[in-house]
């Protein structure tokens, strides 16, 4: 019985910084899976904030009384209460028969943590809404 124990003992001296090199290798695959997904969460957050934003800008700005000025400051002040109007450039494009509002948001300004990687790529929404009969 003794044997056994000391052999236990052994196998487990030899195997004792097995984990800690293990956990090494593990750990920056892990974080790494981790970011990702917390990047593209709030790549999720971003398009759905932008779409929103361009819907309530042509709102504002399709109704009857509405203006231009008043469909853009509606759009970013959308963009600014969630935190993703850094950066946002907001167009509109009106016609005596509807109004495109078009929410172009950089990722590089709104990223978690990512922005090094995320330069160049933009969320783009647009949204064209008829305008009311007056």
């Amino acid at each position: 019985m003794r044997r056994v124990i000391a052999a236990q003992r052994t196998a487990a001296k030899a195997r004792s910084g097995a984990t800690a090199v293990e956990f090494a290798v593990v750990l920056p695959v892990i974080l790494l899976m981790f970011l990702g997904a917390v990047e593209l969460t709030n790549l999720n957050f971003i398009h759905h904030t932008a779409a929103n934003a361009a819907y309530e800008g042509a709102r504002a700005a399709m109704v009857a009384g509405g203006s231009s000025a008043q469909g853009i400051a509606r759009a970013e002040q959308f963009l600014n209460r969630f935190g993703v109007g850094d950066g946002a450039e907001v167009t509109l494009t009106a016609t005596s028969e509807a109004v495109t509002i078009t929410v172009r948001v950089p990722m590089n300004h709104n990223s978690v943590g990512l922005s090094r990687f995320t330069t160049g790529l933009h969320v783009t929404q647009a949204v064209s809404l008829r305008r009311e009969r007056r």
